[in-house]
């Protein structure tokens, strides 16, 4: 088949005005996608369970399963962790992870486990702490004021921690009364941080009813994730007043989540856009990829009828031939 240069031209043409069609069409997605109204946004959800030698949490695996799967479909990058077994091994998942944090970024930090006070000081408990005493906490577990001072170092714009360890500890038993129930209250913050306890200073959180997947706290804080425009401080107040609901009907005692710290910005786990404007910008997302597949296709044609072009061998010239002559006729000369 032999290909002329001016249909290979006309797909040259097609292509290149597909090109353009992408940034003169769709110039509204495009600065979308250069200033994105969301910061990078990087989680670290920690939940640990089988601790050696005390009883197995009987939701936490799931909460940090279903926690982590939310963030992932809200466009969050996570780690996700599981039974962290040792002081160094929770020190370097928090180094991980923020690393990858810094200006223009947003943490999130989940825990869900065994936490303990002692002196005022919070402890967050790895699965294999051999805690004996109460100096042994100090060496074989996480302060929070360490993974603070983290985020603080980071300098990321906004920090999120996500503590649903205010459990009754059995790590505690038979200290002196330096130790208290749950978490002590948090004194500092990082700059541009909160830090929501799934209930008050000082007091203990519920596990849910038996059969429950989640606990009361992280049920509703999944819930209310996926609200688009919802900020986190209304998060945090809709949060509250559903665990306040469940727990009460559940054991006559109201649960209360509570949140400390300061944040003069907007933060929504599914955007702070309305949810006409995010349908919206999810249109035109979805008509600009299309776009970007058309103008894939015509390069992918192009390609090809230039290659065909190329492997076509060029028409040979065909030589003709005179038709022989006749024969040349006798001459007979008469005799006389």
């Amino acid at each position: 088949m032999t290909i002329s240069k001016s249909v290979i031209t006309g797909w040259v043409v097609a292509a290149c005005f597909g090109a353009g069609a992408l940034s003169t069409v769709m110039p509204s997605v495009a600065a979308t996608a250069a200033n994105p109204a969301e910061p990078k946004r990087v989680a670290l959800v920690v939940g640990n369970a089988r601790y050696t030698g005390v009883p197995v949490l009987v939701n936490t695996l799931n909460d940090a399963e279903d926690v982590c799967k939310t963030l992932r479909e809200l466009r969050f990058e996570v780690i996700c962790a599981k039974d962290l077994r040792t002081r160094r091994e929770f020190k370097r998942t928090v180094q991980d992870f923020t690393s990858k944090l810094g200006p223009g970024t947003a943490g999130l930090f989940y825990y869900a486990g065994h936490g303990l006070q002692i002196d005022g000081e919070n402890y967050l408990v790895p699965t294999e702490a051999p805690i004996e005493k109460k100096e042994d906490v100090e060496d074989e577990t996480i302060s929070m004021r360490y993974v603070m001072t983290a985020l603080e170092e980071a300098r990321s714009d906004f920090n999120l921690i996500i503590l649903d360890a205010c459990r009754n500890s059995p790590f505690t038993r038979g200290f002196t009364r330096s130790t208290g129930r749950g978490l002590a209250p948090v004194s500092e913050t990082p700059t541009g941080s909160l830090v929501l306890y799934s209930t008050a200073a000082n007091d203990t959180a519920s596990d849910g009813p038996s059969g429950q997947r989640n606990s009361p706290f992280t049920k509703h804080l999944l819930a209310n994730m996926k609200v688009p425009g919802l900020t986190v401080e209304a998060l945090v107040k809709k949060v509250s007043a559903g665990v306040q609901a469940d727990t009460h009907k559940l054991t006559g005692k109201r649960q209360v989540p509570f949140s400390y710290g300061s944040f003069t910005g907007d933060f929504c786990f599914a955007g702070c856009a309305s949810p006409t404007e995010q349908a919206e910008t999810e249109r035109l997302r979805k008509e600009r990829e299309a776009l970007e597949r058309a103008h894939a296709d015509l390069a992918l044609r192009e390609a090809e009828l230039r290659r065909k072009a190329e492997a076509e061998p060029a028409p040979q010239a065909t030589r003709t031939t005179a038709p022989p002559k006749p024969a040349a006729k006798p001459v007979v000369v008469p005799s006389f």
